[in-house]
């Protein structure tokens, strides 16, 4: 039979959500096939291979997990199916159909993932239609579609006109028979014969075009024609369209820029690769001018006057039955008109507080001035008052209006200037470091003094600081303005003193010897840098303070003063005492382990620093470990057991000396079996122990008894100084 797989078909998506109708498996095998669920060949149902797991070539099948369906058909008939995936949506899924022992026909990815086939099926012939999928997991339901009938006609369609063609759109068939795979468009021009102009294809086909090559001028009637791989469907209801050649309209204006009160023109161009003829309507604003004959293809409108501001100037040209109208739209804006103003000279004897002085000026449209001023000069309506020395300008001006644009006139003049005298207080006494001191200076005609100072002193902010000992020399100075002539400087002097200062200590705890002193802060109320001191049971060490034994600490501050400043000191006193001494020891090791080359290790606190600390092993006295005392009273000491312990009991112990020279030391016990090992370490123990010398339990005794207790044992002991405090 003949066999087509869509590699191109195009097909409109099949509904793909889930059917309100439950999955239907299919068989287990061809001989297992399940008859068709649907009544005839233009249906569909939910098919599913979700309870298949067999892989590809068994019995013969293209495919992975493939579930199969039977049909045997009354008639010939041509019939196209398509599988497309619901759950989950786009799975993978592939299609075979077999007649006997022999596949007709199989596809993978005819739409997307989904597979489609088109068959030629004979009458009275049976066929076995398989689901599966192109991976080992590709499982799920699918849309099984049938058909064996052409489309719907398109529907709702429209044509827009182009130069020589059109653009036709159109909405896919309500009925899409198994799937469009194109469209095709039928033109008919008014008096002749329908042709096709135009045709898509795709997955799916798109549902617009653009035909070419019709007469502009000529209505054409115009259809669109779906086919699927059945064959083509009925036409759709026909639409007109009359191609036309495109315009173009432009409009300007002479001048470019119109003036108020003023004429000027508007002018028209109509542009085409057609010939233009007709007439344009041209619209001035709200002034319409309708039917303007167009003259090779141009139109021009003149005598225009207007008033200033905003304007809009639009034409439209109908075209003509080959050729398309056009229109267009020009804004531009009516400028005011100029004007000019004149302003009389001033007279050039003029003086501050002199005599007013009458302006005059005009505008060439007769218009009325204002006047304004600047500088040494103010204006009363059309008087001007002298009021400064220096620069005056005086300007004419009138704003313009709605149809005036402004305009302005400016003269000026020079007015002299006046004298002053400026006064200066006497100096208070000065000290280094007091309070600014008010300066009181000013000038005879109320203008600003400039004080300024040299020496050990400074002006900042009208106010006089002391920055040093010694002279201070103060001068006010006032240099006069536009109006005013500079005063003659006038100078005080005075002698800064050397400041006192204060010295303080602040609050510390009592320290311990061999423990952190806590920080001494001792300041100055000036910031100066402080000298510490130390005596009795404590000393400073680069500028920290060290107790050194036990008993009274005086601290001093000490600040000696400077150029600018007299000199300071303070002290306080405080008690040192002595810190708690402690020594702890570590037996690493476990029951019924081997006691040679076990670590031990101990470590010391509030020891004398510079002292020795010992970790001794006894019966016989041997040393496992030394370590000198370090600055903050600690030690710590590690070392092994000897190799050659004897059986029986030992003591270890870890010795030290506190800083008040009394001797700190613990110990802790262990029994040792003959085989060396451990059979009690502190108060934890194995079996009745042997003590130094004495008899000893069999090796494989202890042994015994070590492995029955389990988990080894680290002893620490401690233990304080002999002496109760």
């Amino acid at each position: 039979m003949a066999t087509l797989a869509l590699a191109v078909g195009a097909l409109v998506a099949v509904p793909g959500a889930a059917h309100a109708a439950a999955a239907v498996p299919g068989g287990t095998s061809r001989a297992a096939a399940v008859p068709l669920p649907v009544a005839d060949l233009d249906s569909s149902f939910t098919a599913t291979n979700a309870h298949m797991s067999t892989a590809r070539g068994q019995d013969g099948q293209a495919w992975y997990n493939v579930t199969w369906y039977s049909w045997t058909p009354p008639a010939d008939v041509r019939v196209y199916m398509r599988a497309t995936s619901t759950n989950p949506v786009g799975w993978d899924n592939t299609l075979e159909v077999w007649s006997g022992s022999t596949m007709l026909a199989q596809n993978d990815d005819s739409y997307a993932l989904d597979a489609a086939l088109r068959l030629d099926l004979r009458a009275g012939t049976s066929y076995r239609i398989g689901l599966g999928g192109y991976h080992q997991g590709s499982r799920g339901e699918v849309t099984l579609q049938f058909a064996t009938r052409t489309p719907t006609a398109p529907r709702e369609p429209s044509v827009t006109a182009a130069p020589g063609g059109a653009t036709v759109t159109w909405a896919a068939p309500s009925d899409l028979a198994g799937g469009v795979t194109g469209y095709r468009v039928l033109c008919t021009p008014e008096g002749g014969q329908e042709v096709e102009c135009g045709s898509v294809t795709g997955t799916p086909p798109p549902t617009s075009t653009t035909v070419v090559g019709l007469t502009n001028g000529t209505r054409y009637a115009v259809r669109v024609v779906a086919t699927n791989v059945i064959g083509d469907s009925e036409g759709s209801a026909p639409v007109t369209v009359v191609p036309q050649d495109t315009s173009a309209t432009t409009v300007t204006t002479q001048p470019e820029v119109p003036v108020s009160g003023q004429p000027f023109a508007v002018r028209v161009a109509v542009t085409s690769a057609a010939a233009v003829t007709g007439t344009v309507d041209v619209t001035i604003g709200d002034d319409v001018r309708a039917g303007v004959p167009l003259v090779d293809g141009a139109a021009v409108v003149e005598g225009l006057v207007r008033s200033a501001g905003p304007l809009r100037v639009s034409a439209t040209y109908a075209g003509t039955a080959s050729l398309a109208g056009s229109s267009a739209t020009h804004d531009t804006t009516v400028v005011r008109r100029a004007q000019q103003v004149t302003l009389d000279a001033l007279p050039a004897d003029l003086v501050y507080a002199g005599a007013p002085v009458r302006l005059h000026g005009a505008s060439d449209q007769g218009l009325p001035v204002t006047y304004s001023a600047d500088g040494a000069c103010a204006v009363r309506g059309d008087v001007l008052d002298l009021v400064d020395v220096g620069t005056c300008t005086v300007t004419a001006a009138h704003a313009g209006d709605s149809e005036t644009e402004p305009a302005s006139a400016t003269v000026t003049a020079e007015v002299g200037r006046r004298s002053q005298s400026v006064a200066l207080a006497p100096l208070p006494a000065l000290v280094y470091g007091q309070a600014p001191a008010e300066l009181f200076a000013a000038s005879s005609v109320g203008l600003p003094v400039q004080v300024d100072a040299q020496g050990a002193c400074r002006v900042e902010d009208g106010l006089l600081v002391v920055t040093d000992v010694g002279p201070c020399t103060v001068t006010a100075v006032q240099d006069g303005d536009e109006r005013t002539s500079p005063a003659q400087a006038v100078v005080r002097t005075g002698d800064v003193a050397r400041r006192p200062q204060t010295v303080t200590i602040g609050a510390f705890a009592a320290p311990t010897l061999g423990r952190p002193v806590p920080t001494v802060v001792a300041t100055s109320d000036l910031g100066l840098p402080v000298t510490l001191t130390a005596t009795g049971a404590c000393t400073v060490v680069d500028g920290a303070l060290v107790a050194v034994s036990t008993g009274e600490c005086v601290v001093t501050a000490q600040q000696a003063g400077d150029a600018r400043t007299l000199p300071g000191a303070a002290s306080t006193t405080v008690v040192v005492s002595g810190p708690d001494a402690t020594v702890t020891l570590v037996l690493d090791a476990r029951l019924g382990s081997t006691a040679a080359g076990a670590p031990v290790s101990g470590r010391g606190e509030g020891l004398r620093p510079g002292t020795e600390a010992t970790l001794v092993v006894h019966s016989t006295p041997r040393t496992v470990a030394t370590g000198v005392v370090a600055a903050d009273g600690t030690v710590v000491l590690t070392g092994v057991l000897p190799t050659d312990l004897e059986p029986g009991t030992h003591r270890l112990v870890v010795s030290g000396t506190g800083f008040d020279g009394r001797a700190v030391t613990t110990e802790t016990t262990f029994v040792l079996a003959d085989d060396g090992t451990f059979v009690q370490i502190g108060d934890r123990r194995v079996a009745a122990l042997a003590t130094t010398g004495g008899d000893a339990a069999s090796t494989a005794g202890v042994a015994a008894l070590w492995l029955v207790l389990g988990a080894g044992l680290v002893v620490v002991a401690r233990r304080r100084a002999a002496a109760a405090r």
